[in-house]
């Protein structure tokens, strides 16, 4: 006899089946052309305002950083209250094509022994790319982001000036390389590689795409088309994704996640009294029943329902793969 123990599961499963019509997906959403990418700036900055939650004073890069900003405005001080101001450190991500004067978010992170830095402002900072020049002048009211329910620890330390990053210089993106594109696939797999290639090549057969050794693809520019809209042409194109046999499982929340059918070899399980038997055929009957071909979906659907626990439901799955039973990758965050 199995003592059922009725509890909330969370447990999210999202599976592809053959009864299903096929996804498909556009090749802007899998890749991007070479030279359109993100760029990272960061910089230091002073925050002000806060409510006795800065920089205590045994912190001398506040104190200062504090003497230098007053000397700059014409003003000296000896005698400075630091638990009002904290050093930080802030960062941004500029996006492809960005122009003088668009705005961007600044996470900004406290490099002190700073309490909180909820309510601050952040005071002009100057952001600084790889070759040390300046992109970003950013400025403004912090954000701290509001966790509600569970018992997550909210974190003060870190925060959000929305919009607070101005655009000072532009970064050139060169997408066009001896009259042609590279497009690179963002998780590389040979099964995509190989339908984007016959994808282009038969909407643009005089673009000759080919597969670089570096696991490129090169496009050659297409006469007549113009490169807007050939470019848009290319990002258009839908194809049929690779997916990888994968489970995610996430021990904080008791999260499941499993993409694709997502197969079990025959195998017999025993956790605390509850019995799990995994067969070849459907003619054997055993505790949780499973049917023929079982797959992780089968496997937590059948421990589910005779109550098993989550954390029953993840210890089997590592015992699966620990088994050679489990045709996956798993993955335990």
């Amino acid at each position: 006899m199995i003592k059922r123990i009725f509890m909330q599961i969370a447990v999210i499963l999202i599976a592809s089946s053959a009864s299903f019509a096929e996804v498909t997906v556009k090749v802007r959403d899998i890749s991007f052309f070479e030279g359109m990418k993100e760029n990272q700036v960061f910089g230091y900055g002073l925050v002000v305002g806060l409510q006795g939650t800065g920089d205590s004073k045994l912190s001398p890069l506040t104190k200062t950083s504090l003497k230098n900003l007053l000397k700059n405005i014409g003003m000296e001080s000896e005698e400075l209250i630091l638990k009002n101001s904290a050093a930080v450190l802030v960062t941004a991500q500029l996006p492809p094509y960005v122009r003088v004067g668009d705005r961007v978010d600044v996470t900004v992170s406290s490099i002190g022994d700073a309490k909180s830095l909820e309510g601050g402002m952040l005071i002009q900072s100057q952001l600084k790319g790889a070759d040390n020049a300046v992109y970003v002048a950013a400025q403004g009211p912090l954000t701290v982001t509001r966790i509600k329910g569970g018992n997550r620890k909210e974190i003060k330390s870190s925060s959000v000036v929305t919009g607070g990053g101005v655009v000072e210089k532009e970064i050139p993106s060169e997408i066009v390389s001896e009259n042609s594109l590279t497009l690179v696939i963002k998780n590389w797999d040979y099964t995509v590689a190989n339908s984007i290639l016959k994808a282009i090549a038969e909407k643009y057969p005089e673009s000759k795409p080919e597969l670089f050794s570096s696991g490129k693809i090169k496009i050659g520019v297409v006469k007549n088309t113009p490169l807007p809209e050939f470019i848009a042409g290319i990002e258009s194109i839908e194809i049929a994704p690779s997916t990888r046999a994968r489970v995610v499982v996430n021990e904080r929340d008791g999260t499941i996640v499993t993409g694709g059918e997502v197969k079990i070899s025959e195998a017999m399980i025993s956790r605390e009294g509850v019995t799990v038997e995994i067969p070849k055929t459907a003619k054997k009957v055993s505790v949780a029943h499973i049917k023929d071909s079982p797959s992780v979906k089968d496997l937590v659907e059948a421990m589910n329902s005779i109550g098993a626990s989550t954390a029953d439901i993840i210890s089997i799955l590592k015992a699966l793969k620990s088994a050679g039973a489990l045709h996956a990758e798993l993955i335990v965050r």
